[in-house]
């Protein structure tokens, strides 16, 4: 599957637009159209991580490379620089100071769509495993960064109704699992 690059002000005006005319529907839309890139995505990292480790299967790769590879990634294809920390065994926290789908001040919530379906298709071809993507801070929502929690229905589960109580995703794992 070839990889399309799309500017983000495309995304921008696409969002937009979604969100005027189909307010219910925009998020679910742009997250499956993020799912299609996403499987693209893992194609091109299975490429990159051959190249740059001569490992022919990119599952195998050391947890200490997924990060700075992935970031490699992203700031290759102009979407933006990305950290991955793990949280303990239960999450993968994937953060970027200036996202390229962010539209920073435009939204009042969390609206990086795209991306999480990106991110869930491209992590469940990493993990052999089903993994859900959700937004828990946004630039468009004028957080600092982007922030993505990666994992399990029930991890993101939890963390979903703490901020539908108006708490801190963050409480959902302990002073162990958070980064420093």
């Amino acid at each position: 599957m070839s990889l399309f690059t799309i500017a983000p002000e495309s995304l921008h005006r696409l969002r937009r637009r979604l969100h005027d005319s189909a307010p219910a529907a925009a998020a679910d839309l742009l997250q499956d159209a993020g799912f299609a890139s996403g499987e693209a995505l893992s194609e091109r990292w299975r490429n990159r991580v051959a190249e740059r480790t001569g490992l022919d299967d990119a599952r195998t790769l050391d947890l200490r490379w997924f990060g700075p590879l992935l970031d490699e990634l992203c700031v290759g294809l102009g979407w933006g620089s990305l950290t991955a920390t793990p949280l303990g065994d239960r999450a993968l926290l994937l953060e970027a100071g200036e996202w390229a789908e962010a539209e920073p001040g435009s939204s009042d919530r969390p609206s990086c769509h795209f991306s999480c379906g990106c991110f869930a298709a491209f992590l469940t071809g990493q993990a052999g495993a089903p993994i859900g993507v959700l937004e828990v801070e946004c630039r468009s929502h004028d957080a600092e960064a982007c922030r993505f929690l990666a994992g399990s229905s029930a991890t993101l589960a939890a963390v979903y109704d703490l901020l539908a109580a108006g708490q801190s995703w963050r409480e959902a794992f302990s002073s162990d699992e958070l980064p420093d």
